[in-house]
């Protein structure tokens, strides 16, 4: 176990720390003394350990119905799959972001993880001192919990930060963040992930609050009211403003890129939690999704000649990616998802833009209409709609109105790690109860 350990930092729930990461210990004062928490970075060195923190995410659900893992390349990266892992040095994240990774030790076994990071595009959008955590796990243990969130907190106030802020899983701006508060029998849908109910009790136990709320809803195909709410409505919306169609495939994928590049980042430049996208960042996630990718799914609007919306979904592949009972390596769930990619009965819709110059015209209302035809056309029976921020309340109506159905309800949630009497920042823009002026649904 040295050898393994040889390169990791302790922090002082349990063993010393290494001198090259003293600057974790400052304003730090542990209070479990049963639980050892080890950090460690995402370096070579490292790799045995965060294939273990990758391995308790899987192992922490076993055998729960409602828990579809993702593929462990997603994390690690697989060269032979072409994937380059959340997890790994050379993603692009880390070329503006810091993270390190943690996990808790409880009578000598996993107990926990997380982990803490801080994002410099972030900073410089909002300005706001937050510091993150994403990818917690751990057993129904408050001070696990604890242990994992002090270390999180110690190690982001040494680099300046004075809010604590997540869950927020990687990747940034296609996770959904928060922990899962509502919907735990809900089907599993690709991008939103499950987490045991005891989580946001915790949080609120130790002294976290509500940031923001996030939903999604299931709609049927074909029995849903979107033709009969929004049909007449979105016409007369086509008709007045000149609005011309195309779907994914029409077009090169390059100028598909970069029409959604320039859209997204003017779309949600005001929404709570949004960081711009760089462009190599961009790029790679468009390069993934076209994989699975029904091209009839994604609706582009152009009004005047301009790429003013769009509007897209993909299919769940968490159909395919269930484990199954019995011997299930990733070859097998692999196999099956591209076996199965033409054969998904549901969507899952949540890539929306809209430029703000067009925001006041309908585009959001024409786009669901229109995509809701080829759905049906196409024979899917179900998409989750999402996510959609609480504090968007015309979109929360919007699809309520059509015959929505609530699936799934995530919070995020948040603490200052000021010292005391020190004053707290104030509310960046996109506050809950404060309606921002991006359109509804996540990218």
């Amino acid at each position: 176990m040295e050898s393994v350990l040889s390169s990791v930092s302790f922090f002082p729930g349990g063993f010393l720390e290494t001198l090259n990461h003293r600057d974790d210990l400052l304003s730090f004062n542990p209070t479990s003394k049963t639980v050892k928490t080890v950090s460690f970075s995402n370096d070579k060195e490292d790799q045995a350990l965060l294939r273990k923190f990758t391995q308790f995410g899987r192992d922490h659900y076993e055998g729960h119905p409602n828990f579809v893992p993702l593929l462990d390349a997603e994390h690690l990266g697989s060269t032979l799959l072409g994937m380059i892992g959340y997890f790994e040095k050379k993603n692009f994240f880390y070329e503006h972001g810091e993270a390190r990774f943690f996990l808790a030790y409880k009578d000598g076994k996993i107990a926990g993880r997380l982990v803490a990071f801080v994002n410099d595009d972030h900073e410089k959008h909002w300005k706001d001192g937050v510091g993150f955590f994403g990818h917690f796990e751990c057993i129904e243990d408050e001070d696990v919990a604890r242990d994992l969130l002090e270390h999180a907190s110690a190690w982001l106030r040494a680099r300046g930060k004075t809010i604590i802020r997540g869950p927020q899983n990687f990747p940034i701006n296609e996770s959904t963040p928060g922990f899962m508060v509502e919907g735990f029998e809900s089907r599993p849908i690709v991008y939103y992930h499950y987490n045991h109910p005891y989580y946001a009790d915790f949080m609120r136990s130790l002294g976290y609050r509500e940031r923001e709320g996030v939903r999604s809803w299931e709609i049927s195909f074909p029995d849903n009211q979107i033709e009969e709410k929004l049909g007449p409505l979105a016409k007369r919306i086509v008709e007045k403003n000149g609005i011309e169609f195309e779907h994914w495939g029409e077009r090169s994928i390059k100028i598909r890129k970069q029409e959604m590049f320039e859209i997204y980042n003017d779309a949600w430049s005001d929404n709570f939690g949004f960081v711009p996208f760089t462009r190599k960042e961009f790029d790679k996630i468009v390069d993934d999704m076209v994989l699975i990718l029904d091209k009839k799914l994604f609706v582009f609007a152009y009004v005047d000649g301009e790429a003013a919306a769009f509007f897209g979904a993909v299919p769940n592949i968490f159909e395919s990616l269930a484990p199954r009972k019995g011997f299930d390596p990733e070859a097998f769930r692999v196999a099956r998802l591209l076996l199965q990619r033409k054969s998904h009965q549901g969507v899952r819709t949540g890539y929306l833009g809209v430029k703000r110059q067009f925001r006041k015209i309908g585009l959001d209302a024409v786009l669901i209409w229109k995509q809701n035809q080829y759905a049906i056309d196409r024979g899917y029976h179900y998409s989750d709609m999402g996510w959609v921020l609480e504090s968007n309340p015309l979109m929360v109506r919007m699809i309520e109105r059509f015959g929505g159905r609530p699936s799934k309800r995530y919070v995020v949630f948040e603490k200052s790690l000021a010292v005391p009497g020190e004053s707290r920042p104030a509310m960046e823009k996109g506050a809950p109860g404060k309606p921002g002026n991006a359109p509804s649904l996540n990218q």
